[in-house]
């Protein structure tokens, strides 16, 4: 029974009290308008009314105590999940935007297939600890930021397969290469940070329930 539904309740018990005792006091002749007996009565009810009221209140209190602890115990695993989601994602995000960056700085010590390679490399480790995470805890979040997260991964690998295959001094294919890199590290940039919103949004809800208790 909640809070609401026990207002309804003791009003019903009062008006009814009201509605059966006033008219008999009404009818009485002079200002003793009930007998002892009568006072007595309704003395009775309505006592027994605030003690049901009572008991119902604390069985509320005690039901919403139990669900506040649940939440909080949920609020806490979902967090270190989401929490764990968010560093993943950026550096996905980061490994992967530094694929082919507008102002690249290179070792010069090193070839541009070694470059290549380890670039590649470092995008498929995160990218592979993302998978990971993200399936293995699939159940304990929500499935929007599961959804956000694969729309960044296909977009990613699109951007990893334009990296290892396509070169950019191919003729009349420089520019649009720069251009096409360009547009992908932009809608990885934005998908990142509309999946983060989404987390950030989810966290907000759960430290609001947190607080209520």
């Amino acid at each position: 029974m909640t809070l609401d539904s026990l207002w309804l309740f003791v009003g019903a018990i009062l008006g009814f009290l009201i509605g059966k005792y006033l008219p008999a006091y009404i009818s009485k002749k002079g200002e003793n308008l009930a007998t002892k007996e009568d006072i007595s009565d309704i003395t009775n009810m309505i006592e027994a009314v605030k003690h049901e009221y009572s008991n119902n209140l604390e069985s509320v209190k005690a039901e919403l105590s139990a669900k506040l602890s649940t939440y909080g115990f949920r609020y806490e695993n979902e967090y270190i999940i989401l929490s764990e989601l968010t560093s993943l994602l950026v550096e996905v995000r980061d490994s992967s935007v530094s694929l082919r960056p507008a102002i690249d700085h290179k070792d010069p010590s090193k070839d541009e297939e070694t470059v290549k390679r380890e670039r590649l490399n470092r995008l498929f480790e995160a990218r592979n600890a993302l998978y990971v995470t993200r399936e293995k805890k699939r159940p304990f979040y929500p499935d929007d930021i599961y959804q956000a997260i694969l729309a960044i991964e296909k977009t990613v690998h699109v951007e990893t397969v334009k990296y290892r295959y396509q070169n950019p001094f191919d003729g009349e294919k420089f520019i649009s290469y720069w251009e096409e890199a360009e547009k992908n590290q932009n809608e990885i940039s934005s998908l990142a940070d509309a999946a983060m919103e989404i987390i950030r949004s989810r966290v907000n809800k759960w430290e609001l329930l947190s607080s209520a208790s």
